[in-house]
């Protein structure tokens, strides 16, 4: 609205400034006039009228600009607006996920938290099982040196049996040879007293 005002005016501007010179011809060619004076009274107020008409145009032109620079503002301003609904359905949706993710957040710390009692029942799982494995290496080598002990006992035994067995042996052969040796004292001392003394040798043995 306000460009075509400014047209309006410019084009009466020119339509002006046009009969004026016309009209400045015809009175240079009619030397005298009796209208010579209203001509030219009537030149100068269209003159007056015309740089009324220039003021007023510049001050539509700084007036036009102002109000476009306004209008230009509001469009944005509008445009902003047309993208609330917009921008408040994405904050919704920002929020659900937030809540979304601080319930995955929950549920993931449940995991953490049942993960480390896992971890830990698997740790004292494998504590139990080192320490059975250890008490079945401590059984095997203290049945490895029992074995060990008892065969050392049953070799020490043996050897002690064949020891006794041995001295006793050396003894009935020595009791054996006393008697032998006895007996044939006996049998000279008979043969050559005829009188034995057998109770004398009967406290040796």
């Amino acid at each position: 609205m306000l460009e075509t005002l400014r047209e309006r005016l410019l084009s009466v501007q020119q339509d002006l400034t046009a009969g004026l010179k016309t009209l400045g011809d015809k009175s240079r060619e009619a030397k005298k006039s009796r209208y010579e004076d209203a001509w030219a009274a009537l030149h100068k107020g269209a003159k007056d009228c015309a740089k009324a008409g220039e003021l007023v145009d510049s001050e539509v032109v700084m007036l036009s600009a102002h109000w476009e620079k306004k209008r230009n503002s509001l469009v944005e301003l509008q445009d902003q607006l047309q993208q609330i609904p917009g921008f408040l359905a994405d904050l919704e949706c920002l929020t659900a996920s937030l809540a979304q993710l601080e319930a995955n957040f929950e549920e993931m710390e449940n995991h953490l938290l049942c993960l480390e009692d896992l971890c830990e029942q698997c740790e004292l799982e494998r504590y139990k099982c080192m320490q059975t494995l250890q008490l079945e290496n401590y059984k095997k080598t203290k049945r490895k040196e029992l074995e060990t002990f008892k065969a050392e006992l049953d070799a020490e035994h043996a050897q002690k049996v064949l020891d006794m067995e041995h001295t006793q042996q050396m003894k009935l052969k020595e009791r054996q040879k006393f008697f032998e040796e006895a007996f044939q004292q006996d049998m000279e001392q008979y043969l050559s007293t005829g009188y034995l003394q057998i109770a004398e040798r009967r406290g040796k043995f």
